[in-house]
């Protein structure tokens, strides 16, 4: 897959954020201050796998219709967020390695790389389509952001539904998801 193209300056304002989120999430839980979240092993139902497929296809849909608008601060903005809540799930990772049972750990472990994997491909995803989006030429902003969505889908589909297959199943096995 191809490398996200963001400056030196964004790299840098996303990752001080990471460092500095990450930093107050062990801080705070240490002290006892922040009470994570238990995480046990549920059983997979179709409920919890449909509840965490419309989860992340929130996400994908999201971040597409933030491509529309042909400029990078909104996917900026949206990566911010989303870099937000991967943080706190590597955060609760921490406390889950620390309950010491393999099982959940595993599953955990799984759940937050297809997380994080699926963040990855949308923001990819995102970027790609407003690259390619050759709105300039004339003959209609929808139908050049059309032709360019229908590309980068067939490009990023197979990372994407992995992804999105991988994480609509470890969801549901390490928390609880109801429509």
């Amino acid at each position: 897959m191809a490398k996200l193209q963001i400056s030196r300056f964004t790299t840098r304002i996303l990752i001080g954020w990471c460092v500095f989120l990450f930093a107050i999430l062990l801080t705070l839980g240490f002290s006892h201050l922040l009470e994570p979240h238990v995480i046990t092993l549920h059983a997979l139902t179709l409920d919890g796998f449909l509840a965490s497929v419309l989860m992340g296809l929130r996400v994908i849909v999201l971040f597409l219709v933030f491509s529309t608008i042909p400029m990078r601060w909104p996917i900026t903005l949206l990566s911010f967020i989303s870099l937000t809540i991967a943080i706190v799930a590597v955060y609760q990772f921490i406390t889950v390695v620390l309950t010491g049972n393999l099982l959940v750990i595993l599953a955990y472990l799984v759940f937050v790389g297809a997380f994080l994997a699926l963040l990855y491909t949308a923001i990819l995803m995102t970027s790609e389509i407003i690259n390619h989006n050759h709105w300039e030429q004339g003959g209609g902003y929808l139908k050049h952001w059309g032709l360019s969505l229908l590309a980068n889908i067939r490009q990023f589909s197979l990372p994407l539904l992995l992804s999105l297959l991988i994480f609509s199943i470890a969801l549901p096995l390490t928390n609880s998801v109801t429509f």
